[in-house]
């Protein structure tokens, strides 16, 4: 079985920023669907390997023999009836096999159903793109899990990153992001804008329970999946969106941001920043959305 690797944060500019800490290693394979949803989303949604166990199989009961006489015991009388034969035993009952989930295939095995719920989710060329890669559910699960924790999954949505260079303008010490570069980034929110929000919630509430699996693997106890989505989506949403273009300053092989409160933002809020004020917008707006349709937590008041 493959291995999920943990996409590492940085702060190279691009839709994906270099190299930082790693967290463990599972399949690469995978709701982009919620997360292509969310940096396409977000990718995310997003998309799995790994080899499926059968069920062990229980071993017929073996017959019980027919108990011995014991030793010395007199002779039975001829007009004595005839013992009836003992019953036969009771089948020995089945290993419990583990209760199925919702009449779900395995993880392992989700790809199609992945799939065909994405259509009712969008039709955008960049969002059904990233279901074409195996291992859908597991590659969702770890973009929100990057997401929340502020980081960009680089590898995982490696396909996403934007043509074209990063663009400046100015010389030092006044320059801003020019704002042609906000274009690189156009398909990628018309791709999170043609998400149908209520449709990309069934469907992930569709396969929920694999999404908890799938988190589990990577090592966290069970439950905490949608909270980890919740998350990242509050995290995104509070991304503060400019109206003039920001003020970057030069660092080694990168341009950070010069306003220390842009830069001290976590590295998927930056990121947002990088798509341009409209882009980001949209992104926003459409996470919103989904925020409302996914509802108050279970349990809340």
């Amino acid at each position: 079985m493959s291995l999920i690797q943990k996409a590492r944060p940085g702060g190279r500019e691009g839709l994906l920023p270099g190299p930082g800490r790693e967290r463990r290693r599972r399949g690469r394979g995978p709701l982009l669907l919620l997360f292509l949803l969310i940096l396409v989303a977000v990718a995310a949604l997003w998309w799995l390997r790994g080899t499926g166990t059968e069920p062990a199989v229980e071993p017929l009961a073996a017959e019980e023999p027919l108990a011995e006489p014991p030793l010395g015991a007199a002779e039975p009388l001829a007009l004595e009836p005839e013992i009836a034969p003992a019953p036969e035993p009771e089948p020995a009952p089945e290993a419990a096999a583990p209760p199925p989930t919702e009449g779900l295939p395995p993880r392992e095995k989700s790809d199609g159903l992945v799939r065909e719920l994405a259509r009712s989710v969008s039709r955008h060329r960049l969002f059904l793109a990233t279901l074409a890669e195996a291992g859908v559910i597991d590659r969702f699960v770890l973009i929100v899990d990057n997401l929340a924790e502020g980081t960009v999954p680089r590898r995982e949505l490696s396909f996403l990153k934007p043509e074209g260079r990063f663009l400046v303008l100015g010389a030092e010490p006044d320059q801003r992001i020019d704002p042609a570069s906000y274009g690189r980034y156009a398909p990628l929110a018309d791709a999170i804008a043609s998400l149908d929000a209520r449709q990309a919630v069934a469907a992930y509430r569709r396969v929920a329970s694999l999404c908890e699996e799938s988190y589990r693997a990577l090592g966290y106890p069970e439950g905490g999946f949608e909270k980890r989505l919740r998350a990242a989506l509050a995290l995104l949403v509070s991304t503060p969106i400019l109206d003039a273009d920001p003020a970057v300053v030069p660092e080694t092989k990168r341009y950070e941001f010069a306003d220390p409160a842009l830069e001290s933002l976590t590295d998927a809020q930056k990121q947002l920043l990088r798509m341009g004020p409209a882009n980001a917008r949209r992104v926003t707006a459409k996470l919103r959305e989904i925020q409302a349709a996914l509802g108050a937590p279970s349990g809340a008041g």
